[in-house]
């Protein structure tokens, strides 16, 4: 089942395997990683997580989704659900390549990917996690409507945990 999410300047779509190779250089960007907890990643790695997203699309239909501008088809990074045993439940996540920043992409996409999940997919709660020094993404999952729930997310001090309910999100879509 292909699912694609479409805004008024972007298309959220599954992955695909020509999607690889600019995946995999986003997610070796130790610039983009510096406000991740993670670290930049190496092709292997990235064909590791490249196939989880894959997978995990294919069991639940919905997850991580590449993010593209609708005009042009360019490649602009990525949002989505994540299921994260350590959280409990899907989270959200996103990347947006350093060349796209501060145009909007983040809370356009963002945005989408919650409506999706709350008024399509009737999840209860979709989490999200952010660095306390990434002020840019705090600032995005604050303009969504996410309440920050912890400020020590697995024991890492400074990893904030958001949360985010369905009823929340179809009072403030109200």
């Amino acid at each position: 089942m292909m699912m694609t999410i479409t805004t008024e300047r972007l298309t959220l779509r599954p992955y695909t395997e020509a999607d690889f190779d600019a995946f995999a250089k986003m997610h070796s960007d130790p610039l983009l990683k510096a406000n991740t907890h993670a670290k930049a990643m190496n092709r292997l790695q990235a064909r590791d997580l490249f196939e989880g997203y894959r997978a995990a699309f294919a069991k639940d239909g919905f997850g991580m989704l590449n993010m593209r501008r609708t005009d042009g088809d360019l490649d602009v990074g990525e949002c989505g659900l994540w299921y994260r045993d350590d959280a409990g439940g899907y989270t959200l996540r996103y990347t947006i390549r350093k060349e796209h920043w501060n145009l909007g992409y983040s809370i356009e996409a963002v945005r989408a990917v919650l409506a999706d999940a709350f008024e399509n997919r009737a999840l209860d709660r979709v989490q999200a996690i952010a660095m306390n020094h990434n002020i840019r993404s705090v600032k995005v999952l604050e303009r969504a409507g996410f309440m920050q729930a912890e400020n020590h997310f697995r024991g890492v001090q400074g990893f904030l945990r958001f949360e985010m309910t369905q009823t929340r999100w179809l009072h403030l879509a109200a």
